[in-house]
């Protein structure tokens, strides 16, 4: 046994077993450890005074062999119900798929399945039926098990594929990943990859091995078909080597796209359908060909009607004023402006500094005229559009894999060479109501971005223990902390996004909700800045409290299970914040009665 370990979130209660030929087991969300292990455990948390603990025992120490029972499976730590996480490393610490290895227990002649495919425009130039955009399919699954898409497709550049796909095993109702991916173009792979094994380092690459923007908004995992700029994983094959799997649909001829989805045991799923030239449209597949099985996916309704791809719309006069939005797309920035006329669209003037640069229109949809900049060749501050001036808060191209620090209004950012995965075009904003936007959330970094913040606060107004720095563009602020520099706060984070100042005053809440001699039990609850720590004493000695952060539960777990607490002891439970507020409970232990039985005088019946 070379790791014993339990963390609050995470794997929880975690062993890692290392085997004579060098791979490591790993198996987490235990709810408890054998007797040798569990009381190993005990006596060091006991003796260094806490929960949460990470044991290295010595070579030999702790040896298993096939057969013997290590621990009962749980649903501690970051645990969606209750399970075994198993994993296999090799001696690299490389995640190696356990299903490699044949277990009896497991069967599966299921194959996986498509639920959507996306395709997506890869440079300014690019156009998906006729427009700059991301657009999702639902495969249908014919009568043969194979797939095709019924809506038309028509494209031209550089297009990304994307997959939102799963697999399942014999008698389980829950997804599984998907373990290999194969795009052929017109016959020749031009993109596969393998998750055989993935170096557990490297976790965070997932980020961009994935569509981030779409998992953070969505919280669907759609598998890059190509390989994203700054993505280093070695699990990858292109044989288009210049566009790392992307699509290139630069002749103007019609194409013919194959996915193929890949099990452990290489059960597979195809889908195949044909992109025409943009501007082209595309019969639907005849209706016979079809499955008419309840169980296949949905054709996406929401795309039902859609004009045919390449057919003008009709021209359309302004109704009002022009409203101008800007969205930014990794390379690409993109203009939307509405309530324009269709037939003569105004030039764009791309500002940068005093210089100024012409936009013409890039196309025109229904009353939206859209311009495309491609942010690698200009990156301007603010565009002009008649009368109108849009702000992009533009400050500069960061690069990766060197350091950078900028300084820009009341903010100084400092980029490691490993803070991000692709060129970052900085944009920093100062919000209205307090604080600073830093580009948007759903551009992944790669490790930490440092920056220090100058709050506008004079020395000695503020709270500088309990006001601290959160991340707000999630549901519920997120903190983040910070060390204070008179009026100034440094902070360290791994997403982008907004950033504001709150003061957290409120002191965590505590209700002992049981106190027997057999156990203690206890709720606990944060507003804000979320619990950092906790302890119970009884009679002054410290007993360690198990917790749940899932159901905001504590309960005592002694070092000597048969010996009570003793009756009227006085206990204790402080709860401590990351913002330093100290809430706590006390109560003494008593013996509960038993329940009173009410007698029941039954009534005689009259006669």
């Amino acid at each position: 046994m070379s790791r014993i370990a339990v963390f609050t979130g995470g794997y929880g209660n975690v062993v890692f077993l290392k085997h004579p030929n060098g791979l490591t087991t790993v198996y987490g969300h235990l709810k408890t450890l054998n007797d040798t292990l569990g009381r190993y455990l005990h006596e060091q948390q006991y003796a260094r005074k806490t929960f949460e603990i990470d044991l290295r025992p010595a070579p030999g120490q702790f040896t298993v062999k096939q057969g013997d029972i290590i621990a009962a499976s749980g649903n501690t730590g970051g645990s969606g119900g209750p399970h075994l996480h198993f994993e296999v490393r090799d001696a690299r610490d490389n995640l190696i798929n356990p299903l490699l290895y044949n277990f009896s227990e497991l069967g599966d002649d299921v194959p996986p399945y498509f639920e959507r495919i996306a395709l997506k425009t890869m440079t300014a130039e690019s156009r998906i039926n006729g427009e700059y955009q991301r657009v999702t399919y639902a495969p249908v699954r014919r009568s043969d098990g194979s797939y095709t898409l019924t809506q038309p497709v028509s494209a031209s550049g550089l297009i990304g594929l994307e997959v939102l796909g799963y697999d399942k095993a014999n008698g389980s109702p829950y997804r599984n990943g998907i373990n290999c991916m194969e795009v052929r173009l017109d016959g020749r792979e031009v993109f596969a990859y393998n998750m055989n094994s993935f170096p557990n380092e490297q976790t965070r690459l997932l980020n961009i091995h994935e569509n981030y923007e779409v998992e953070q908004t969505t919280g669907q995992r759609y598998h890059r078909g190509y390989i994203a700029d700054g993505n280093t994983l070695q699990l990858y094959s292109a044989t288009n080597s210049a566009y790392r799997g992307r699509l290139p649909l630069l002749d103007k001829q019609p194409h013919e796209v194959t996915i193929t989805l890949f099990d452990a045991y290489d059960h597979a799923a195809r889908l195949t359908f044909t992109i025409l030239p943009d501007g082209v449209p595309v019969p639907p597949p005849p209706a016979d060909t079809l499955t008419n099985d309840p169980n296949a996916e949905p054709i996406d309704s929401s795309e039902v009607g859609l004009p045919a791809p390449g057919v003008s719309p009709p021209l359309v006069q302004p109704s009002g004023p022009p409203v101008a939005t800007i969205t930014t797309d990794e390379n690409v920035l993109k203009l939307t402006v509405r309530n324009v006329s269709t037939s003569n669209p105004p030039t764009a003037q791309l500002m940068t500094g005093r210089s100024s640069v012409s936009q013409a229109v890039s196309y025109v949809q229904g009353d939206k005229a859209v311009y495309l900049i491609d942010l690698r060749k200009t990156m301007p501050d603010s565009i002009l559009f008649g009368r109108q001036v849009v702000r992009t808060n533009f400050r500069k191209r960061i690069l990766p894999g060197r350091p950078e620090t900028l300084t820009t209004g009341n903010a100084r950012l400092s980029f490691s060479p490993k803070t991000l995965f692709d060129t970052l075009h900085l944009a920093v904003r100062s919000l209205p109501e307090g604080g600073i936007e830093i580009n948007q959330s759903t551009i992944p970094l790669n490790d930490f971005l440092s920056v220090q913040y100058q709050s506008g606060y004079s020395p000695g107004t503020v709270d500088t223990m309990r006001t601290k720095m959160y991340w707000v563009s999630g549901g519920r602020p997120s903190f983040l902390g910070g060390t204070w520099q008179n009026s100034r706060i440094d902070f360290l984070t791994r997403n982008l996004g907004r950033f504001k100042l709150l003061t957290d005053n409120t002191p965590p809440s505590v209700q002992i909700t049981g106190a027997t001699p057999n156990g203690i039990t206890a709720k606990i609850r944060d507003d804000l800045s979320g619990i950092a720590d906790f302890r119970a004493l009884v009679n002054g000695e410290w007993v360690l409290m198990q917790y749940d952060y899932k159901r905001a539960l504590l309960w005592s777990d002694k070092l000597d299970p048969a010996e009570p607490f003793e009756e009227g002891a006085e206990i204790l439970i402080q709860v401590k914040d990351r913002a330093g507020n100290i809430g706590q409970a006390e109560t003494t232990v008593h013996v509960p009665r038993p329940p009173v039985r009410k007698t029941v005088t039954r009534k005689r019946r009259r006669k």
